[in-house]
């Protein structure tokens, strides 16, 4: 098994919110009512920018639009995306115990149109196709080989016609010894194990999140493959540098 499917799910038993957004208030053990609405709150924000973003470059009402979310954890985009349309929403993951508190989230929610997928981290479910494919902070956390292929995956279910809106890293602006600090423990699993007992006096290897890089000309190259003008939006977490890809699919 990949590490990075290991690690995620690792999260998605011990700190579901937290593998999402790295803010100490969002750990299992400091959790409160409070700081899972404010969880949320970053859901719908994202929700209005992206349809904001969406409608200026396209002129496309996600109102109206079936919607993907790849990597969807807790619901935290899924939901308010269900929220905004009528039409089916359907987030999938990995990880059995996120979707399980998805579908709890949903449901408090009274959410119909939306559904919630565990799939095996290699190859999309048997799915239809969308008018709108979103991911975000997701695949960054994926090997660049699987990745790609997942992308490439990821596109063929948006319609024709339909909007890709995708996010990946491609670089940072980190200092050396940070970055390689981060690299090795992702990469070198005796490293992360040495780190980890020293940062905890005891022996224990935490899980860490993968930080892959993609290269810009082989994701252009193979977003070309489906549509002859894409739209970059820079992005920027914590150093790591990427963007938002988005197209019209149209081939």
């Amino acid at each position: 098994m990949h590490d990075s499917l290991s690690n995620w799910k690792t999260f998605g038993k011990d700190d579901p919110y937290y593998g999402v957004l790295s803010d100490p208030k969002y750990k299992t053990e400091n959790l409160t009512g409070e700081s899972i609405r404010e969880f949320f709150q970053t859901g719908e924000e994202y929700v209005q920018e992206t349809s904001k973003r969406i409608e200026e470059n396209f002129s496309f009402q996600i109102s109206s639009a079936s919607i993907l979310d790849f990597g969807c954890g807790v619901g935290r985009l899924a939901i308010p995306f269900a929220r905004q349309t009528e039409q089916p929403v359907v987030g999938i993951d990995i990880s059995s115990d996120i979707i399980a508190k998805a579908k709890e989230h949903a449901y408090a929610l009274d959410c119909k149109n939306l559904e919630f997928i565990v799939y095996d981290g290699i190859k999309l479910p048997e799915l239809p196709t969308f008018d709108l494919v979103n991911s975000y902070i997701v695949l960054q956390h994926i090997e660049k080989k699987r990745g790609l292929l997942i992308i490439d995956e990821l596109i063929q279910k948006v319609k024709i016609g339909g909007i890709a809106h995708i996010q990946i890293t491609h670089g940072h602006k980190l200092p050396l010894h940070t970055y390689l600090n981060f690299f090795l423990r992702t990469k070198v699993s005796l490293y992360n194990f040495l780190y980890s007992s020293l940062k905890h006096r005891r022996f224990n290897s935490e899980p860490v999140m993968q930080m892959n890089l993609y290269h810009k000309s082989s994701l252009h190259q193979l977003f070309s493959k489906y549509s002859n003008e894409i739209i970059e939006v820079p992005t920027d977490h914590g150093g790591f540098i990427g963007s938002f890809f988005m197209f019209r699919r149209d081939k």
